[in-house]
């Protein structure tokens, strides 16, 4: 019956490409409450550990949390955001950002002939450079005040959605149970438990890096929002929530972050601009060096080279979801790469033959 059901949806692809758009939008919601149940199982299963209470307890708890995160944010904080996008919208819109006057002012006072070279350097790719910092800028901006209609105005879709998570994570244990009777329907019991075993792999490093990363990212936004604040940076609940923003995605997210912060201080106050440079920096360290190893753990655990890799593919492949998805997916690839070259070397006697003693070998080697 399964194989009937996928030959039909498959027959429907081929033949009528057109119905795409409409399977999708109909199998949305349920894809949205899926999410919204995968990240709040984590949730769920820290308020069980923690506070020893059975599951339908815990879920209780973690809706309140999460419905009276939402209201605070909703009745403090967004308002505030949309209010610096506004200004931001329109201090685009009507302020000429005249780049070339700043820098020759800047340069003048230097007084020096290679400073001037520099700046004439610097005004000929301001152009491009304006246009598109512009863009980005409106694009961010307005994007978020886009998803601010958008919920305020789907609240049924929401709501509806937010219930049927909730019914998913009461059922997770009969949902699970279900999927893995269909499993073992369809395949032998060898590719059966194979299928589970890498099931398990990417549910642990996908839950481990998407929470991790999540919590990571909306931690790095409230202290960047608050040192903002402190320090005066224009827009500060905006430009923090930009950096919060694209620390989702690993490596070059607080670069790309940085960009609009630096440039919109930049033509209010250089002496912001480098202040919020400073700020973002010495954030970024912190959140490297203490904050994201701590909350998303060793389970996503890969050298940069790797990491960057996956950043780098999946963007080229799937845009901004890629770069986020990236380091997941190619931590997946490799530790089953792992695991399978571990199975080869233990069926050859060769399970002895480690990575780290190769190294030590090549070192001698070379030396």
């Amino acid at each position: 019956m399964p194989i009937i059901i996928i030959l039909f949806f498959v027959l429907i692809f081929i033949f009528s490409p057109d119905k795409i758009s409409f399977v999708i939008s109909a199998v949305k919601p349920l894809i949205i409450s899926f999410a919204i149940a995968y990240l709040l199982d984590s949730l769920v299963k820290s308020i069980m550990k923690r506070l020893k209470t059975r599951r339908p307890q815990a879920i209780f708890l973690a809706c309140v949390c999460v419905i009276s995160a939402i209201l605070v944010m909703f009745s403090i904080f967004v308002p505030k955001l949309i209010d610096n996008a506004e200004s931001v919208i329109s201090f685009i819109a009507n302020y000429k950002m005249d780049i070339n006057v700043i820098i020759m002012d800047i340069a003048e006072k230097i007084d020096n002939p290679s400073v001037y070279r520099i700046a004439d350097e610097i005004i000929e790719l301001s152009a491009d450079i304006k246009n598109r910092i512009n863009d980005l800028l409106k694009f961010i901006t307005f994007s978020l005040i886009n998803l601010a209609a958008v919920i305020g105005t789907s609240i049924f879709s929401v709501i509806t959605n937010f219930i049927l998570a909730l019914y998913m994570l009461i059922e997770k244990e009969d949902l699970s149970a279900r999927l893995k009777r269909l499993i073992f329907a369809l395949f032998n019991e060898r590719k059966s438990e194979m299928i589970l075993e890498i099931s398990a792999n990417a549910n642990r490093i996908f839950k481990s890096f998407l929470v991790g990363k999540l919590l990571d990212s909306f931690i790095v936004g409230i202290i960047t929002i608050v040192v903002f604040s402190i320090f005066k940076i224009p827009y500060a609940p905006l430009m923090g929530s930009i950096i919060g923003l694209f620390n989702i995605i690993p490596f070059f997210g607080p670069i790309i972050g940085a960009v609009p912060v630096v440039f919109v201080s930049f033509f209010i106050s250089p002496v912001k601009a480098l202040t919020a440079l400073i700020i973002i920096i010495v954030i970024g360290q912190i959140d490297g060096n203490y904050i994201d190893p701590k909350i998303v753990g060793n389970n996503v655990g890969v050298s940069p080279f790797w990491a960057i890799s996956g950043v780098i593919i999946g963007g080229s492949a799937f845009g901004v979801i890629g770069m986020i998805l990236g380091v997941p997916s190619l931590v997946l690839i490799k530790t089953l790469a792992e695991e399978y070259v571990a199975k080869k070397l233990r069926e050859k006697d060769m399970a002895s033959y480690q990575l780290d003693k190769i190294k030590i070998i090549d070192v001698k080697t070379k030396k």
